[in-house]
C-alpha cells in the first residue's frame, strides 16, 4: 500500500512445475541454489517470520523475525520492518543474509519504524523510508533512507515523508522518490531524482501533486492526485521520460469517495506491462496495466478471492500476488503467481504472505 492516503487516514494502514513450499522446521539450515521467493508467516496471535524460499525444489529456511520483506535482485538479502515485531526497542530493520551471516541492524525502533521500499538493480543499495513514532511533527522526525550494503553504511537522501522510491533498472543506480513534508492532503508532493547518497537532487515534477514514482526502460510511472472536498484524494498513473519531457496519463479509471485509485508497483524489464494496486478504505486489489494497447484492468482468478499486487516476472508474462490474506495476517493466504491476463492460481507458499521475488 501507498504510504499515505492523504485524506483522513495516513497510516491505513507453481502447481505442476512449481513445488508448493510449506515453511520449513524452525532453524533450518538447507543450502540455497537461487533464491527466488521471500514471504512471511505469522497468525493474529504469533509474531510475522520471514522465510526464503529456493528454486529447484529447495526447502524454505527461517531468516527470523519482521513484515513486509523485500528480496535482493541477487537473492542473497532480504531486508524487512522489525519495528512491529517487538515493544518498540532494538532495532527498525533487518537486512538478513540468505546465506546464515549475520543479520545487519539499522536504525532504532525508539525513534522510527521502517519500511524497505526498493534494491537497486546490483543490490548494493536499499531504499528505505523510515517514519517518526513522535506523537507531534511526525514529519520533522521522517525521512528518506539510502544503506550502501558494500560498506554497512546508511545515509539520509532526503527528509520528510516519504511517497514511494525506485531505482533506475539500467544500472546507474539513480533513485526516484516522492516527498511532501506532511501528512496534510494540501501539502505538495513531488518526485525527485537523486544519486543513492543524495548528492544531484532536482525535482522530476514541479506541480506538487506526484508521488509513487516506479522507473522502468520507457520512463518513470507515478501518480498524479487530485484533491477532492470530503473524500481520498484520486490518483491516476501517469508516465514521464525519465531524462525529462512531458508526461503522458496511462488510465482514466472511475475513483469513489472511499478510494484513491491505482499506485504502481512493478514494471516487466521491457516496461510494457505495469503491475499496479488499487487502493483506499478497506480496499486494496491487483490491476494491471498493458502500455502497448493502453488496457487496464483488475486482476481476476476463478473464484471470490481478494488479489494483492506482489511482482511481476521480468519478461511480464507472469504475476506474484498475495492472495486472501488483505487485513489478516499472512497465514490467512497464500503466495501464488497468476498469468498477466488473468487465469487460474498457481500456488507457491501455502499459508502466507507479504511475498517478494528476483523473477
Amino acid at each position: 500500500m501507498s504510504l499515505r492516503l492523504r485524506v483522513c487516514a495516513p497510516l491505513l494502514a507453481i502447481a505442476a512445475c512449481l513445488l508448493v513450499v510449506a515453511p520449513a522446521a524452525t532453524g533450518g539450515t538447507s543450502a540455497f541454489s537461487e533464491t527466488y521467493l521471500a514471504y512471511t508467516t505469522g497468525t493474529a496471535t504469533s509474531p510475522s517470520q520471514v522465510w526464503a524460499a529456493g528454486a529447484g525444489g529447495a526447502p524454505a529456511k527461517l531468516l527470523g523475525a519482521g513484515e513486509e520483506p523485500l528480496l535482493s535482485p541477487s537473492g542473497g538479502l532480504v531486508a524487512a520492518s522489525v519495528s512491529a515485531a517487538g515493544s518498540g526497542e532494538g532495532p527498525a530493520l533487518a537486512v538478513y543474509h540468505v546465506d546464515g551471516a549475520p543479520a545487519l541492524d539499522y536504525a532504532s525502533a525508539n525513534s522510527v519504524s521502517a519500511i524497505p521500499l526498493a534494491w537497486s538493480s546490483d543490490s548494493k543499495y536499499l531504499a528505505v523510508s523510515l517514519i517518526s513514532t513522535a506523537v507531534k511533527n511526525i514529519a520533522e522526525g521522517s525521512s528518506l533512507a539510502v544503506i550502501d550494503l558494500e560498506t554497512g553504511t546508511m545515509t539520509t537522501v532526503a527528509h520528510g515523508i516519504v511517497e514511494g522510491a525506485s531505482f533506475a533498472p539500467e544500472g546507474s543506480d539513480r533513485l526516484a522518490y516522492g516527498l511532501t513534508s506532511s501528512y496534510q492532503s494540501l501539502a505538495p508532493v513531488n518526485v525527485h531524482i537523486s544519486a543513492p547518497d543524495g548528492s544531484g537532487a532536482r525535482l522530476f515534477t514541479h506541480d506538487g501533486r506526484s508521488l509513487n514514482p516506479v522507473w522502468g526502460a520507457g520512463g518513470i510511472a507515478f501518480d498524479r492526485e487530485r484533491l477532492r472536498h470530503l473524500a481520498f484524494p484520486a490518483y491516476q498513473l501517469w508516465l514521464a521520460p525519465a531524462a525529462g519531457g512531458a508526461a503522458r496519463q496511462l488510465t482514466h479509471v472511475k475513483v469513489n469517495t472511499l478510494v484513491s485509485g491505482l499506485v504502481p508497483i512493478a514494471f516487466s524489464a521491457d516496461g510494457l506491462r505495469l503491475l499496479a494496486e488499487f487502493e483506499g478504505q478497506d480496499t486494496s486489489a491487483a490491476w494491471t496495466v498493458d502500455l502497448s494497447t493502453g488496457r487496464v484492468r483488475p486482476l481476476t482468478t476463478p473464484g471470490r478471492h481478494t488479489l494483492q499486487a506482489a511482482g511481476i516476472s521480468q519478461d511480464g508474462t507472469t504475476l506474484l500476488v498475495d492472495e486472501d490474506s488483505f487485513e489478516g495476517p499472512p497465514s490467512m493466504g497464500r503466495v501464488v503467481t497468476i498469468p498477466f491476463d488473468g487465469g487460474p492460481a498457481r500456488v507457491l507458499v501455502a499459508h502466507a504472505g507479504q511475498a517478494s521475488w528476483n523473477e
